[in-house]
Formats: C-alpha cells, structure tokens, sequence
C-alpha cells in the first residue's frame, strides 16, 4: 500500500492492481471510496484490463488458437510495481511475463497514474504494445464510491438512458429504456436487481453524485467514452461508475479476439491513453 497527499486529500493505493482504495478528506475524515465489505463486494476501484466485462464461455480465438480469460482479464489481481513516487503523485505499471502470455499472446505496458490537484484526482491508464503484432484490448474503470440508497446520479447532459441488458451469464442480451430524456438515475434498492447498467455513446461527458438530501458529493469527468457502466450490488451503500472503452460480448460473437464488439486495435509500437479525474467535495 501507497499514499499520495496534499493539502486537501489523502489517497491509499494498493499496488496488487493499482487499485485506488481510499480517498480521505483531511479535514472531516470523510471516506469517497467504499471499503470492501467481504459480505457484499470486496473490491474499491479496479482496472479492467485486458477485457472488460465477460467474454463468451470465458475464452476467445487469436491466430486459430483458443485463450482463456476471466471476467474483467487479469491486471486487477496483478502485481505492478511503483515507478514514480512523490507526496502527491504516484505511477504504478506492470508489464505481460510469462503467466499473462499464456493466457494472452501480446507484450505490453500498462500504467496507472493518479495525482493530486487540489480536491482533484486525476488518473491516467496508458497501454503501449511492445510486441510486432497488432494488439487486441479493452480497458475500463470501476471506482466505488460510498453513496447511500436514494442517491443520485446526475449526468451532465439530458440523455435517452436507454441501458444494454445483461443476462445471467454477464452476456448482453438486449436494451430496455429507463428514461426518454432525463440527466437523474436514482439509485434505490432494486435499480441493479439485474446487474449493472450500461449507455453506450452518452453526450454527458462527467456525472455527480448527490446524496438523497442533496448534498453534491462528487464530480467524476471521463470525456467521451463509448460506454458507461454504473453497477453496485442490489441495496448496497455505493454506486461504481464505469467508463469503458469496451463492452461485454453478445451470444452472436465469432469468438475472434481481433471481431469483439468494441475492442480496441492498437499498432505495434503505439499507445493508447486514457484519462479521467474527480473532483470530491
């Protein structure tokens, strides 16, 4: 475990999947990040890498042959080592050996940055392609964020809020409208009773968080994503929001790594940067 502070916030993170697991108001003592209740859900904020979401029967086919991957791939449960370090800054990375090889034939780097501005954090993942070959990827956000039932997500924009569905089996299976033009969802006991919800190309490009009696807690801002997750387990005090630069597969999908909805191709030598920051009040 790691801290960056400044000022105004102490941040902890744990360098098995550079998870961000605690953002402390220095004043208050007020916690952001929800802590893990074995009970209900253990996690705080991993990275998706390198799927996001499931694939179909767990596995998918690159060059004839067939790999294996769990939900959500394998860095959240990764060792990466600290390459930089100061009061309010930190940079974590991890690179493929011969354990992720075996379960994904591409060599890449993948960082974590998060630093601190003011009552800001702001996180930057960047993913470079060390190998010769095309790199097939998809790499997502899923920070918790302590929230009580009757809270609210607000959207920066009016949006349809029509949400992807998922079945059983974490494969989508469909949409189903929950507003026709709205910027709120209100998070009560039964809104994930079927698993997350996801928005594919939304014009917001952040969205606050608001308590049910109206105090603004925080203001996540991730750009223009293709897709947006939000999820908690049903009744649980946190709401996770997801941005994604991938999707869950679809029973219709050929298999083919390289033909997976959303996935991302990145050319030998290249890399692919994606940042977003909030802002805690």
């Amino acid at each position: 475990m790691i801290t960056v502070k400044n000022e105004f916030l102490t941040v902890s993170l744990d360098t098995v999947g550079a998870e961000l697991v605690s953002v402390l108001d220095n004043q208050t003592q007020k916690e952001y990040i929800w802590q893990g209740k074995p009970s209900i859900w253990n996690g705080h904020s991993p990275i998706l890498f390198p799927i996001a979401g499931r694939l179909r029967d767990d596995s998918y086919i690159y060059k004839y042959k067939t790999y294996s991957l769990p939900k959500h791939g394998f860095a959240r449960r990764s060792e990466f080592s600290v390459m930089h370090k100061k009061n309010d800054y930190a940079v974590l990375a991890f690179s493929d050996n011969d354990k992720t090889r075996a379960v994904y034939p591409f060599s890449f780097y993948l960082s974590a940055e998060y630093r601190l501005v003011d009552r800001k954090l702001q996180i930057t993942h960047k993913v470079y392609n060390r190998g010769n070959d095309t790199m097939y990827f998809s790499l997502g956000a899923h920070p918790a964020f302590n929230l009580e039932i009757g809270g609210k997500v607000v959207f920066s924009e009016k949006e349809p809020l029509t949400t992807l569905l998922t079945d059983e089996y974490g494969l989508v299976v469909g949409k189903k409208s929950l507003a026709s033009d709205s910027d709120t969802i209100v998070i009560d006991e039964h809104i994930f009773d079927a698993d997350a919800l996801f928005f594919d190309h939304m014009k917001s490009t952040s969205a606050k968080l608001v308590t049910k009696d109206g105090e603004e807690v925080l203001r996540m801002t991730y750009g223009d994503v293709p897709y947006l997750g939000l999820w908690a387990k049903p009744n649980a005090p946190y709401v996770c929001i997801e941005p994604w630069f991938g999707i869950c597969d679809h029973y219709g999908v050929s298999g083919k790594i390289e033909e997976k909805p959303a996935i991302i191709p990145l050319e030998p030598r290249r890399e692919f940067i994606f940042s977003y920051e909030i802002e805690f009040f």
